[in-house]
Protein backbone atom coordinates (compact mmCIF):
# COMPACT_ATOMS: atom_id res chain seq x y z
CA UNK A 1 0.00 0.00 0.00
CA UNK A 2 1.36 3.40 -1.10
CA UNK A 3 1.72 6.23 1.22
CA UNK A 4 -1.04 8.62 1.62
CA UNK A 5 -1.08 11.80 3.86
CA UNK A 6 -5.38 11.46 3.76
CA UNK A 7 -4.93 8.56 5.73
CA UNK A 8 -2.23 10.52 8.50
CA UNK A 9 -5.04 13.22 8.35
CA UNK A 10 -7.75 10.63 8.91
CA UNK A 11 -6.33 9.05 11.79
CA UNK A 12 -5.16 12.29 13.38
CA UNK A 13 -8.58 13.56 13.31
CA UNK A 14 -10.34 10.98 15.12
CA UNK A 15 -7.09 10.88 17.58
CA UNK A 16 -8.41 14.52 18.05
CA UNK A 17 -12.22 13.88 18.54
CA UNK A 18 -11.74 11.07 21.14
CA UNK A 19 -8.76 13.09 23.10
CA UNK A 20 -6.72 10.06 22.88
CA UNK A 21 -3.55 11.91 24.49
CA UNK A 22 -5.84 13.65 27.23
CA UNK A 23 -6.15 12.20 30.65
CA UNK A 24 -9.53 10.59 30.90
CA UNK A 25 -10.08 10.06 34.90
CA UNK A 26 -13.02 7.59 33.84
CA UNK A 27 -10.71 5.10 32.82
CA UNK A 28 -8.20 5.06 35.77
CA UNK A 29 -9.79 1.00 36.30
CA UNK A 30 -7.96 0.58 32.93
CA UNK A 31 -4.51 1.60 33.40
CA UNK A 32 -2.19 0.26 31.19
CA UNK A 33 1.53 0.69 30.85
CA UNK A 34 3.87 0.39 28.00
CA UNK A 35 7.28 0.57 27.79
CA UNK A 36 9.38 -0.32 24.68
CA UNK A 37 13.14 -0.39 24.46
CA UNK A 38 14.43 3.03 24.63
CA UNK A 39 16.01 3.96 21.20
CA UNK A 40 20.02 4.72 20.65
CA UNK A 41 20.27 8.05 19.08
CA UNK A 42 23.98 7.50 19.79
CA UNK A 43 26.46 6.32 16.64
CA UNK A 44 25.96 7.65 12.94
CA UNK A 45 22.17 8.14 12.51
CA UNK A 46 18.84 6.32 12.61
CA UNK A 47 17.90 3.53 11.07
CA UNK A 48 14.92 0.68 10.33
CA UNK A 49 16.26 -0.48 13.78
CA UNK A 50 15.04 2.39 15.70
CA UNK A 51 11.52 2.13 13.81
CA UNK A 52 11.38 -1.72 14.72
CA UNK A 53 11.95 -0.55 18.21
CA UNK A 54 9.06 1.99 18.50
CA UNK A 55 6.51 1.43 15.39
CA UNK A 56 5.07 -1.87 16.95
CA UNK A 57 4.86 -0.84 20.53
CA UNK A 58 3.20 2.86 19.60
CA UNK A 59 0.77 1.31 17.22
CA UNK A 60 -0.29 -1.19 20.23
CA UNK A 61 -0.75 1.49 22.72
CA UNK A 62 -2.98 3.76 20.26
CA UNK A 63 -5.33 0.32 19.64
CA UNK A 64 -5.20 0.54 23.30
CA UNK A 65 -5.83 4.39 23.47
CA UNK A 66 -9.31 3.28 21.50
CA UNK A 67 -10.29 0.56 23.52
CA UNK A 68 -10.79 3.03 26.21
CA UNK A 69 -7.33 2.13 28.37
CA UNK A 70 -5.84 4.97 30.10
CA UNK A 71 -2.16 4.01 28.36
CA UNK A 72 1.14 5.60 30.08
CA UNK A 73 3.89 5.17 27.68
CA UNK A 74 6.79 7.49 28.75
CA UNK A 75 9.60 7.95 25.58
CA UNK A 76 13.36 8.43 26.62
CA UNK A 77 16.25 8.08 24.66
CA UNK A 78 19.34 4.98 25.90
CA UNK A 79 22.37 7.55 25.22
CA UNK A 80 25.40 6.27 26.82
CA UNK A 81 25.69 2.30 25.45
CA UNK A 82 28.40 0.89 23.81
CA UNK A 83 26.86 2.04 20.38
CA UNK A 84 28.05 5.32 21.65
CA UNK A 85 31.42 4.42 22.85
CA UNK A 86 32.39 2.52 19.61
CA UNK A 87 31.37 5.25 17.20
CA UNK A 88 33.30 8.29 19.48
CA UNK A 89 36.20 5.89 19.09
CA UNK A 90 35.38 5.50 15.62
CA UNK A 91 34.62 8.99 14.61
CA UNK A 92 36.56 10.92 16.91
CA UNK A 93 33.36 12.34 18.02
CA UNK A 94 32.57 12.91 21.97
CA UNK A 95 29.32 10.50 22.74
CA UNK A 96 27.59 13.89 23.51
CA UNK A 97 28.02 16.02 21.21
CA UNK A 98 26.64 13.06 18.69
CA UNK A 99 24.06 12.12 20.60
CA UNK A 100 22.73 15.84 21.06
CA UNK A 101 22.83 15.68 17.35
CA UNK A 102 21.09 11.93 16.83
CA UNK A 103 18.41 13.85 19.83
CA UNK A 104 17.68 17.14 17.04
CA UNK A 105 17.30 14.46 14.10
CA UNK A 106 14.49 12.28 16.08
CA UNK A 107 13.08 15.27 17.29
CA UNK A 108 12.35 16.28 13.63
Amino acid sequence: MAYSIEIDRKWQKIWEEKKLYSFRKENMDKKLYCLEMFSYPSGANLHVGHWYNFGLTDSWARMKRLQGYEVFQPMGFDAFGLPAENYAIKTGIHPKDSTMKNIETMEG
